[in-house]
């Protein structure tokens, strides 16, 4: 996607100039005006308000990314919110906004907040928004709440990922899923519940403690109460990861004997081979970033939740079945 640089590298001229061109100044000559308007069409750039609202000169624009500590542990390079918060940086850079990193109970003035992640609960966010300024969420959403929020289509993605494991011929399917007070988990959960019972198979789910990793515990009910499943689609890697570790101290085989879908689509999934539904993590991050500098401009002011569709990788940890 071009930007403003890229236009005013290609006709040769400074950014001012094109901020210039771009608010319609009677500075700029009309032979100036005319190659600017042209490395622009064949840059293909289509100026956004928000791209001329940032263009102003002497207009600082600064923006709030608010993390708690426990997502500060998955900021480390190729992790989940590392990617996420990549997608926000970029924008700002392209864009001329200035990015302050805060933790939830540090949190200092800007002129909009992004919030990564969902620890945060309607009076916090609420307190922010009592500032008068723009608020978005970061994969996380609070039902009944009008406040703009960017997500993965968590359901979605769940849905298509036991469909195909029924189509390859699972029909004994287990989810196990982490606490369903996160949204995202509680749409992978229905998304996983509602496939089922479109085929007409009976749900089976256990619940997988982030916290505890009681991941053991979690095998072993299953296995005393249900038997071995043909398939076990989880609510994310992490919890695939020990899924793995645990099925191999019973002897059980990965897709021999049980295939394994995973959700996000880590770094981990290509690492141990897994298949996973994938989270278009930095584009959570630059829709997010977008959509705060068009509130912070006072611009499209209803709120919105924008949901990124999710795609279905399949690796070696999935065998078609007899029949399927």
């Amino acid at each position: 996607m071009a930007t403003i640089r890229d236009v005013a590298k290609k006709a040769g001229v400074s950014v001012t100039t094109v901020s210039r061109v771009l608010n319609d100044s009677p500075k700029v000559s009309r032979e100036t005006r005319e190659k600017v308007l042209k490395a622009m069409k064949e840059l293909g750039f289509s100026p956004r308000p928000w791209a001329k609202y940032l263009a102003l000169p002497k207009k600082k624009v600064v923006s709030g990314v608010v993390i708690t500590n426990r997502i500060k542990k998955y900021m480390t390079k190729g992790a989940f919110y590392y990617e996420v918060y990549r997608g926000v940086k970029e924008v700002a850079k392209t864009s001329g906004v200035e990015i302050k990193l805060m933790y939830m109970d540090e949190t200092s003035e800007a002129d909009g907040y992004l919030l990564i992640g969902a620890d945060f609960n309607a009076e916090y966010i609420q307190s922010l928004r009592k500032q008068g300024k723009p608020v978005v969420l970061i994969d996380h959403y609070i039902p009944g709440m009008k406040i703009d929020a960017v997500i993965s289509d968590g359901y979605g993605g769940a849905f298509s990922a036991v469909e195909y494991l029924i189509e390859t011929g699972h029909v004994r399917i287990v989810h196990i899923h982490s606490p369903l007070s996160a949204f995202s988990f509680r749409e992978r959960f229905n998304g996983y519940v509602n496939a089922m019972e479109k085929h007409g198979l009976m749900p089976k789910v256990y619940e997988f403690d982030d916290v505890a990793e009681n991941m053991g515990y979690v095998v072993d009910l299953m296995l005393n109460t249900y038997g071995v499943p043909d398939a076990i689609f989880t609510s994310n890697d992490f919890a695939v990861v020990r899924l793995l570790r645990e099925l191999r101290k019973r002897g059980l085989r990965v897709p021999e004997d049980i295939s394994v879908i995973g959700f996000d689509d880590s770094p981990e999934a290509e690492k141990f081979d897994f298949s996973s539904v994938r989270v278009f993590k930095e584009e959570l991050g630059s829709f997010a970033m977008r959509r705060l500098i068009t509130l912070m401009m006072g611009q499209d002011m209803h709120p919105a939740k924008i949901s990124l569709f999710t795609e279905l990788v399949i690796r070696g940890s999935v065998k078609t079945r007899k029949g399927g």
